[in-house]
C-alpha cells in the first residue's frame, strides 16, 4: 500500500484530496480545494471533451481568454489527431456546437471557467486549476501498462 505522503508526491494527487474533508467542512477546506460536490466533479471530469476544455483553460494566464472557435478548432485537432490548421469545417463545427450546447453550459454554470456566451470569450473560473490537476492525476494513475515484453 502507497502512503498518503508518496502518493501525493509520486502521483501529484492533491494533498486535499488525501485529506478526507467534506462538503461540510467547507470553513476548513484547504486552498486549492474543490468547491463542488464529489456527483458534480465527476459529472464535469466524465466527458473528454470536458477534460479538454478544462485542461485548455487551466494553461492559460489567469487573465487570459481564449475564443470558442479557436477552442473549438484546438480540440477537434486533438480529437483527430492533426494539427489545429488541419481541421475541417465539419470537425470544427462538430466540436463547436457540442460545446456550445451541451460542454461549456455545464462548466460555467459550476463556475470551473467563466465563458460569455455573446463574445464567445472562455477563461478561468472559480476551480479550473484543481480540476485540471484532479484531472491529470486521474489519467497518471489510470494509464494503461506499456506491453511488457515475454519472460523466457
Amino acid at each position: 500500500m502507497v502512503s498518503d505522503n508518496a502518493a501525493g508526491s509520486s502521483w501529484g494527487v492533491p494533498q486535499w484530496l488525501l485529506s478526507g474533508l467534506s462538503a461540510a467542512d467547507e470553513t476548513d477546506r484547504p486552498t486549492g480545494s474543490i468547491p463542488l460536490s464529489t456527483e458534480t466533479v465527476c459529472e464535469l471530469i466524465s466527458n473528454a471533451r470536458r477534460r479538454a476544455v478544462i485542461r485548455h483553460i487551466s494553461a492559460l494566464d489567469r487573465d487570459e481568454s481564449v475564443q470558442m472557435g479557436d477552442l473549438a478548432r484546438t480540440i477537434a485537432g486533438e480529437e483527430n489527431d492533426i494539427a489545429p490548421t488541419a481541421v475541417s469545417a465539419e470537425q470544427r463545427k462538430t466540436v463547436y456546437v457540442s460545446l456550445l450546447q451541451n460542454h461549456l453550459p455545464k462548466l460555467d454554470s459550476a463556475s470551473v471557467v467563466d465563458w460569455n456566451d455573446r463574445s464567445g470569450d472562455i477563461a478561468h473560473g472559480q476551480s479550473v486549476d484543481e480540476l485540471a490537476a484532479l484531472v491529470e492525476s486521474i489519467e497518471h494513475a489510470c494509464e494503461p501498462e506499456r506491453e511488457h515484453e515475454p519472460v523466457a
